[in-house]
């Protein structure tokens, strides 16, 4: 005659109801955290703009230095910075984007747009318009802004 099986009294495993439970708390915890992680790209967008800002400060504290150099601090001015000749200057830093860009590279260049006068943006962002950095030139009482604006990237 063979043994009948008797059901143990200390069980072994998860009932039902606790494996339930633990992915209602893993439901909820991934609810949380993903919205969170969704938007990685814009984030990145924005810190690349950020960094693009950076760069285009950093340029025109050499071409500031090199107008200063060469006597070129008034209204108008032309110096040669950052291996590049022929920089147009106002109250010696950077006339406009498009003489700042000639001390800047842009990595890789097709990421980005400076079409428009004194504005790069970020060609790959969900709003271009909302997700760049806009040169404001040097007066003769302030020095040059760097106004940045990441609500679209």
């Amino acid at each position: 005659m063979q043994p009948r099986f008797r059901p143990s009294r200390h069980q072994q495993g998860f009932t039902l109801i606790e494996l339930v439970i633990v992915i209602v708390i893993i439901g909820i915890l991934a609810a949380i955290a993903l919205p969170k992680m969704t938007d990685l790209a814009g984030n990145a967008r924005a810190a690349t703009i950020k960094g693009v800002t950076g760069s285009l400060a950093s340029a025109n504290t050499a071409i500031y230095s090199a107008a200063q150099i060469n006597n070129q601090g008034g209204a108008t001015g032309t110096v040669n910075a950052c291996n590049t000749t022929g920089i147009a200057t106002v109250y010696g830093y950077a006339a406009d984007s498009t003489e700042l860009l000639k001390c800047v590279t842009l990595s890789p260049a097709a990421d980005f747009n400076s079409a428009t006068a004194n504005v790069v943006s970020h060609s790959g962002a969900t709003t271009p318009a909302s997700c760049n950095v806009t040169y404001v030139a040097a007066t003769a009482t302030a020095p040059p802004q760097y106004n940045v604006t990441v609500t679209g990237c």
